[in-house]
C-alpha cells in the first residue's frame, strides 16, 4: 500500500507532501490545475525514461520519495529479502534526478538500477493509463490480458524455460550438422594444428620462465664482454697487463741492494698485490668461464622463444595460452570424432525438452480456456452494467504460428458483439471510442482484483463516460477499493462522490510563478467540489443539493 508521497521541485510541484490510506481515493480539480501530476511523478519514482525539462525552473534537482506498507505483500517482501533491501515492513523508493540528465535512485537507502525498480515496482504498483484501452486492440496484449487474469506465471514460466531450451538444443543440432559436412577436412586440420603443439613439448609457464632466463642471458653476454676485458688488463696482456707491469716493479726494487726495513716492507707489500692479483685474474677466468656456457644457452633459448612465438601467432593467442589451445584443440578433435552420437544424443534431449514443452502448452492451453469461460461471463456482465445492454464478449484461440513458441501453442483473440443479431467479430473491427474504454475499464478492474498488487492507479480510465454509467464506474471502483488500495484521477462528479477519500488538486499562480497544490476535502469542501463539477464556475442551491444526494449515494 502507498502510504505516503514526497514531491520536490517536480514542473509545476515546489514541494508537496501527502499521505495515503486504504481504500479509494478520488483525485479532482479544474482543467490545467495538474491532476496527473501524482501519476506522473510515480512514474518517473519508479523507472520511467527522465526529462531534465521535468525539473521545476531555477532548482537544482527534482526529488521524489514513495513510501509503501509491505506487511501484507509477501512477493514484494521475498525480493527485497533476495537483493538485501528488507528493512522491515516499510519501503521507500526516491529518486533525484539532476540537471545535467544524472539520476540516483535508492530503496531503503540502498542505491539501485531503474532496471531494479521497475522489477520492484511490478509487486507494488499498477498504474491503468487513460489510453491504456489502445493497446487493448494488440493481439499479443489480448492473451497478456488473459494470462494476467489466469494467473498462470509459473506455467508462463515454465514454457518459457522449455521454449528457449529447445531453441538452444536447435541451434547447436544446426552447428553439429553442418560440422558433419565438412568433417573430414576439419579433423585433418585440427590434427596438424594438435600435432603441431604436441611435438613442442609444451610446458605450464614455459614462456614466462624462459623470457626471464633470456633476459639474464642477455644481460650476461655484454658482462662477458666487460669481464673478458678485465682478464686481459689483469694478467693476460705481456705488455700492459697489471700483473705484467707489477712483476716489472717487484724487479726494479729488487735490484736495490740495500738494508732498509722500511723498504723491505714495500717488497712484501709489492709481492702480496701480485699474488692478490694473480688470484683475482684466476677468479676472474673461471665465472668468466662459467657465464661462457651460459651465454651457450642464449642461442637456444632464442629459438624455443622463437617456436612458442610463431606457434602462438599462427593461432591469434598469447604464447601463455598455447597449452589451452591444445586442450581445445584436444576437445574438437573428440567431438568431430563423436560427432554423430552427439547429434543423437542431441536429438534424444531435444524430443525430451519438446515433450516436456508440449505438457506444458496443454497445462497452459486448459488454463487458458478456463480462465477464458469466467473472463467471458464476467467482461459480458460488466459490459451490460456499463451501459452496452446487448453487449456480449468472447474470446477465441487460434493456432500459432510455429510448431513451438516462447507464448504456447495458441494465439488469443477478443470478439465482441454489442449488438442483437450481429455475429462475433474481434474487438478492433467493431468498437467505437468510447465502447473500447468501458471494455477497457471492465478488463482493468476485472483484472486488478486477481492481481496480487498492493496499490492501484486509476488515471481518468473514466474518459468518454457519463451519466448512470458514469455511477456505475464508480461503484466498480469503490468496490475494488474495499479489496484494495486505489487511487483514481477523475473529471466525473459521479465517480468522486463514491470514494472513501478526496483530494483537490488546485493551481495557484503567483507574482512570478505558478505551482500545484493538493489538499484532502472535508465533507462540506467535497459537496462544493462536486457541486463545481456539475455545474462549472456558477454553484447554485441545486448543484449543492446534487452534489449532497451523491454523496449519500441517492443519485448514483
Amino acid at each position: 500500500m502507498l502510504t505516503h508521497i514526497h514531491i520536490k521541485n517536480f514542473i509545476v510541484v515546489e514541494s508537496l507532501s501527502l499521505d495515503f490510506d486504504k481504500g479509494l481515493t478520488v483525485l479532482t480539480g479544474e482543467t490545467g490545475a495538474g491532476k496527473s501530476i501524482i501519476v506522473d511523478a510515480v512514474n518517473l519514482a519508479l523507472g520511467e525514461r527522465a526529462d531534465t525539462a521535468i525539473i521545476r525552473k531555477e532548482a537544482d534537482q527534482c526529488d521524489i520519495s514513495l513510501c509503501f506498507d509491505i506487511s501484507n505483500n509477501s512477493d514484494a517482501q521475498a525480493w527485497l529479502k533476495a537483493k538485501d533491501f528488507a528493512d522491515g515492513f516499510d519501503c521507500i523508493v526516491r529518486r533525484i534526478i539532476f540537471p545535467d540528465g544524472r539520476s540516483r535512485s535508492t530503496i531503503n537507502g540502498h542505491p539501485c538500477t531503474q532496471q531494479l525498480i521497475r522489477e520492484f515496482a511490478h509487486f507494488i504498483l499498477q498504474i491503468h493509463g487513460q489510453h491504456q484501452h489502445q493497446t487493448l486492440l494488440k493481439r499479443e496484449r489480448q492473451q497478456q490480458w488473459l494470462d494476467n487474469f489466469a494467473h498462470h506465471h509459473e506455467l508462463l514460466d515454465k514454457i518459457r524455460q522449455d521454449y528457449f531450451q529447445w531453441k538452444n538444443l536447435q541451434t547447436e543440432l544446426n552447428q553439429l550438422n553442418e560440422q558433419a559436412k565438412n568433417r573430414d577436412h576439419e579433423l585433418s586440420l585440427l590434427r596438424y594444428q594438435f600435432e603441431e603443439l604436441e611435438n613442442a613439448n609444451l610446458q605450464e609457464g614455459e614462456w614466462k620462465t624462459l623470457s626471464q632466463q633470456h633476459q639474464q642471458l642477455h644481460n650476461a653476454q655484454s658482462l662477458i664482454e666487460k669481464l673478458t676485458q678485465a682478464i686481459t688488463l689483469t694478467v693476460q696482456s705481456d705488455e700492459i697487463s697489471a700483473s705484467r707491469l707489477l712483476q716489472q716493479a717487484i724487479e726494479r726494487v729488487n735490484e736495490i741492494k740495500m738494508e732498509d726495513s722500511q723498504l723491505a716492507a714495500i717488497k712484501e707489500m709489492l709481492n702480496t698485490a701480485a699474488i692478490y692479483l694473480q688470484e683475482a685474474g684466476t677468479e676472474l677466468n673461471h665465472y668468466c668461464e662459467r657465464l661462457d656456457l651460459s651465454a651457450e644457452n642464449l642461442t637456444l633459448l632464442e629459438t624455443r622463444l622463437s617456436l612458442l612465438y610463431d606457434l602462438a601467432r599462427k593461432h591469434h593467442i598469447s604464447p601463455d595460452d598455447l597449452i589451452d589451445m591444445k586442450k581445445s584443440l584436444q576437445k574438437r578433435i573428440e567431438k568431430l570424432e563423436n560427432i554423430e552420437e552427439q547429434i543423437q544424443s542431441l536429438k534424444q534431449r531435444r524430443v525430451e525438452i519438446q515433450t516436456n514443452y508440449e505438457k506444458t502448452a496443454s497445462e497452459l492451453s486448459a488454463s487458458r480456456k478456463k480462465a477464458a469461460k469466467t473472463l467471458e461471463k464476467k467482461i459480458t456482465e460488466k459490459m451490460q452494467l456499463l451501459g452496452m445492454s446487448n453487449g456480449q464478449f468472447m474470446v477465441r484461440f487460434e493456432k500459432a504460428e510455429t510448431e513451438i513458441s516462447p507464448q504456447g501453442k495458441e494465439k488469443v483473440t477478443f470478439y465482441v458483439n454489442t449488438n442483437p443479431g450481429q455475429e462475433f467479430l474481434p474487438l478492433q473491427k467493431i468498437v467505437s471510442g468510447g465502447e473500447l474504454s468501458r471494455i477497457s475499464l471492465a478488463l482493468q478492474v476485472i483484472t486488478a482484483q486477481k492481481e496480487n498488487t498492493s496499490a492501484l492507479i486509476f488515471d481518468e480510465v473514466d474518459t468518454g463516460i457519463g451519466g448512470k454509467t458514469a455511477g456505475i464506474v464508480g461503484q466498480l471502483l469503490r468496490e475494488l477499493g474495499e479489496k484494495a488500495q486505489v487511487l483514481c484521477i477523475t473529471h466525473l462528479p459521479q465517480v468522486a462522490a463514491l470514494g472513501h477519500h478526496h483530494l483537490y488538486v488546485k493551481k495557484i499562480i503567483g507574482k512570478n510563478s505558478v505551482s500545484t497544490a493538493i489538499e484532502q476535502l472535508t465533507q462540506k469542501e467535497r459537496v462544493e467540489e462536486l457541486a463545481r463539477m456539475l455545474s462549472g464556475t456558477k454553484i447554485t442551491q441545486q448543484t449543492i443539493a446534487h452534489a449532497e444526494s451523491l454523496l449519500c449515494g441517492d443519485s448514483v
